[in-house]
This record gives structure tokens, C-alpha cells and sequence, in this order.
């Protein structure tokens, strides 16, 4: 029966090992399609809170919308990831247009899917961290520098029009998402590798109308103030067990399973 049970499991090994590179990547609940076999791409909508000065907080949560180019990513669309994120702000000019920041951390989570215009964005800080913790990422400086997050246009005033982009690095995920998107393959300038490249756009075009939005399409927002809406991607490499290994894994069982039988005869 233990050596009926060895020889099952090999070939289910090696049954994995060949189909694997025909198969969707499926990790952490969520499906990654075939192309997750080597790369990720996530679209996502963000919401963040103004910001005019060094020393203060951009925090922000959005909704990842797509995976790999696919909307029903998770149990069929019933469940989406989701996420909050904070940075200090390092330096800010509004003549420039430029502003840099460090100290970054994400946290993606996931849950039922909502609406995040159904409610304020307090609220929704609210039903993002209260779903199951999926990943946890920090930000990782670019170019040699402490800037981990970046941004560039018209960052105050009564028309506020940007984009932004920034690295990090996976810090933890259960159920083999820290070891998939772990992959250190994007350059950081500097000779070093994170494993995200995060890119994005926002403007205080069209806001969430559950806030407090008071002053943020007439240049007298205050800092904290929901005011900036817009989207971001996220991309990176994967890392995914060669099939050779499980190939390797599955010979391993065969030849433990042949050493039992031995040792029954004997």
C-alpha cells in the first residue's frame, strides 16, 4: 500500500512536470494565465490624498482590475485583490513639478469584490485591511538614491495632472506568492534589482463623491485631503519551479518507492 502510494505520487509529479508548461499559473487563489509562467502585469484604480510638503504622508488603496489581462482573475470575479499603500514624502516642488519619496510600503489583500465609489475612501481603508493579507511589499530606492517613488507634473493648484513611477520589493505572501513574485528581475539603476515596477497616473479629474473633496479642484486642498484619483500598473518577473526539478522531484519517489519494495522483500 506505501509503495502504491509512492508510485502514485511520482506520477503525479511527473504528470505536473509535463503539463506545467501548457497549464495557467495559478498562485495565492489568483490566475496568472499562461504568460505568468514568466512575466506579471496588474492595471489597477488608485485613490491617494494630496500632498504639498516634505515630511507629510501619500496614503492610497486602489483595486487591481486586471491580471495578465484578466478581469475574472479570482474565484471567477467573486473576489478581486485589493490594497493600501503609504510613503513619507522626501522632497516636494510645485514650480518644478517634481516631488520624490521614501519609506514606501504595500500591503495587497484580498476579498470579496465592492465598489469603491459605494462608500468614502475611510470606509474603504477600512474593508481592504479587514480582508485576508495576500502580500506585503517596501519600496526599494532607484538609481542609487533614497527616492523610492517619483512624480512629475502639475502637483497643486486647481488643476492637479501627474504621473509617477517607483520599485519595490516583495516583503511577504502565503501559499507561494512571496517565492513567485520574488523574482528580483527589474534594474535599479544602481546595480541592484527590485522585483516591481510600478507606474502611474492621477489627476483631480473625477473624485470619489463620498469624501470631503472641499478645496481640491480650487487650489485650497488641504494635505490628507482624498483630492488625487487615477491608475497604476504594476509589473515584474516570475519565478515558477522548472519542470525539470519536478521531473527530478518525481524520479526521487520512484526511487523511494523501488527501495521500499526492497526492503519489504528482504
Amino acid at each position: 500500500m506505501l509503495r502504491a502510494l509512492f508510485i502514485a505520487s511520482a506520477i503525479a509529479a511527473l504528470g505536473l512536470a509535463a503539463s506545467g508548461s501548457a497549464s495557467a499559473i495559478v498562485v495565492g487563489g489568483v490566475d496568472f494565465g499562461a504568460a505568468g509562467e514568466t512575466a506579471h502585469i496588474e492595471t489597477s484604480t488608485v485613490a491617494e490624498t494630496f500632498v504639498n510638503a516634505p515630511g507629510q504622508t501619500l496614503l492610497g488603496y486602489g483595486q487591481i482590475n486586471t491580471v495578465n489581462g484578466n478581469l475574472f482573475y479570482s474565484n471567477g470575479g467573486a473576489d478581486r485583490l485589493y490594497f493600501v499603500f503609504d510613503y513619507n514624502v522626501l522632497t516636494f516642488n510645485a514650480a518644478s513639478g517634481d516631488a520624490t519619496f521614501d519609506n514606501g510600503n504595500m500591503s495587497v489583500y484580498m476579498l470579496p469584490t465592492f465598489n469603491l465609489l459605494n462608500q468614502s475612501s475611510a470606509a474603504n481603508l477600512a474593508l481592504i485591511t479587514g480582508g485576508t493579507l495576500w502580500a506585503t511589499l517596501s519600496g526599494h530606492p532607484e538609481n542609487g538614491g533614497p527616492e523610492e517613488l517619483t512624480a512629475a507634473g502639475i502637483l497643486t493648484g486647481a488643476t492637479i495632472a501627474f504621473t509617477g513611477s517607483g520599485l519595490l520589493d516583495m516583503v511577504s505572501g502565503p501559499n507561494g506568492v512571496m517565492e513567485f513574485l520574488d523574482s528580483n528581475g527589474i534594474d535599479d539603476g544602481a546595480g541592484g534589482f527590485a522585483d516591481i515596477l510600478l507606474t502611474s497616473s492621477g489627476s483631480n479629474n473625477v473624485l470619489n463623491p463620498k469624501d470631503n473633496t472641499t478645496g481640491c479642484k480650487t487650489g485650497q486642498a488641504a494635505p490628507g485631503q482624498w483630492c488625487i484619483a487615477g491608475s497604476a500598473d504594476l509589473r515584474g518577473l516570475t519565478t515558477v519551479p522548472e519542470p525539470g526539478v519536478l521531473a527530478l522531484v518525481g524520479l526521487g519517489l520512484l526511487g523511494m518507492g523501488v527501495s521500499l519494495r526492497k526492503r519489504k522483500a528482504a
